[in-house]
């Protein structure tokens, strides 16, 4: 199985990135420092690290120089983010590529998929018009449910919403007993012109089942 390695600091970015790769067939591994991202880079030698560059203790651009000069991980494929534009250090580093923060799902797995053969579980999706609610900032704001699948949803009319941003959700699926409402957690995968993608981070493993129940009907 393919490993990836995700270094950063943040536990949202960690989180997100997490996110993208919830329908992907790999291993992930996590690390919030760059000393931390060679401990286990030279215990496991994953197939891609993707790191961040502003870390403690060592930051992103040394990592990266390291992981280049280290003969048993000079072969991997370094992938440095960040959102600060510092492409030139980091290609001098060694990394392969540097990609601007933030990243939205689509985006991310082309970049992966460049460097490993990721492959992506397709999960069935129902086209739907339901209300959603969801909580951010503070507030609760209503919107149009219209897709959804067991990995997440997608909304109209949610509103401005950004890339990583944490959302509570509740929406009801209709089932011969009545409806069933499903509360749960997300983060914003992917924003367009129609509405936002949203990966679900928190959903019981029995809201999955009826979700799934509901699409596959």
């Amino acid at each position: 199985m393919i490993k990836v390695l995700i270094v950063d600091d943040m536990k949202s970015f960690l989180d997100l990135e997490r996110t993208f790769l919830r329908r992907a067939d790999c291993h992930i591994f996590t690390a919030t420092t760059g000393l931390e991202a060679l401990k286990v880079a030279q215990q496991v030698h994953p197939d891609l690290i993707l790191l961040d560059i502003e870390m403690p203790e060592m930051d992103g651009v040394e990592a990266a120089r390291i992981f280049a000069a280290t003969p048993s991980l000079m072969h991997i494929p370094v992938v440095v983010s960040s959102s600060s534009d510092r492409r030139e250090d980091v290609l001098a580093a060694g990394a392969r590529e540097f990609v601007s923060k933030p990243v939205d799902e689509d985006r991310f797995l082309e970049l992966v998929q460049r460097y490993v053969p990721l492959k992506l579980r397709k999960d069935a999706r129902k086209t739907v018009e339901f209300p959603c609610e969801i909580g951010h900032r503070g507030k609760i704001t209503p919107c149009s449910l219209s897709d959804v699948s067991v990995s997440g949803i997608f909304v109209k009319d949610g509103g401005a919403l950004n890339i990583g941003e944490r959302l509570a959700l509740r929406f009801c699926i209709p089932m011969e007993q009545g409806a069933k409402e499903i509360r749960t957690e997300g983060l914003v995968v992917r924003a367009t012109h129609a509405g936002h993608g949203i990966g679900f981070t928190d959903l019981s493993e029995g809201a999955r089942l009826f979700i799934q129940e509901f699409v596959e009907a």
